[in-house]
């Protein structure tokens, strides 16, 4: 029993696959006022956000929190495109990891690693907002899965995040980005 009790991220990730596959279908029939790559998109910089924000707090549980701050945050850029039009909440989110960034950089961290993250997970969020949706959604779950890897190394080496968020978010990663391919492959 404590070994199932001991994979509750992955029973978390699952649950929020289907939330998230909920989202997509609604989003795919045009019964939401965002289409899967305005969702999924900007959800590529949210999770490299997620990396850095732990990362220049210097403490692997806060992975948690970040979700928490930059989901309101995307959330927010969401509501801003709908009533102004402007930013894109891929744009927006990309510039949010820039903030997050000079951060790291205040803080003092190094920036290997986190820097190339933050810079190709930002690059494939602005690609979703910058192509055609179905290429877009193409983009959105390239990057997911791409995320799931950078979740699996980070589970690995233990570092940045703490394992239960790593496992939590690889488990979605993999889920949603199967899920977006499948999306984008039956246009």
């Amino acid at each position: 029993m404590t070994r199932i009790l001991d994979r509750w991220p992955s029973a978390l990730g699952l649950v929020s696959i289907a939330g998230a596959v909920a989202v997509l279908v609604l989003s795919s029939r045009d019964e939401l006022p965002f289409g899967p790559a305005d969702l999924f998109g900007p959800a590529i910089a949210t999770m490299a956000g997620i990396y850095l924000m732990a990362y220049a707090l210097g403490k692997p549980w806060t992975a948690w929190l970040a979700f928490v701050v930059l989901s309101v945050a995307v959330s927010v850029f969401h509501v801003l495109y709908l009533r102004t039009g402007a930013p894109n909440p891929a744009v927006g989110m990309a510039a949010v990891l820039v903030v997050l960034w000079i951060w790291v950089v205040a803080a003092g961290r190094r920036l290997s690693l986190q820097t190339a993250g933050m810079v190709f997970f930002g690059t494939l969020s602005l690609l979703c907002a910058a192509v055609e949706p179905p290429l877009a959604v193409a983009f959105a779950g390239l990057g997911f899965l791409f995320h799931g890897a950078w979740d699996a190394y980070h589970f690995k080496v233990d570092r940045v995040v703490n394992r239960p968020w790593s496992e939590y978010c690889g488990v979605v990663d993999l889920g949603v980005g199967v899920a977006l391919l499948v999306t984008a492959a039956n246009g």
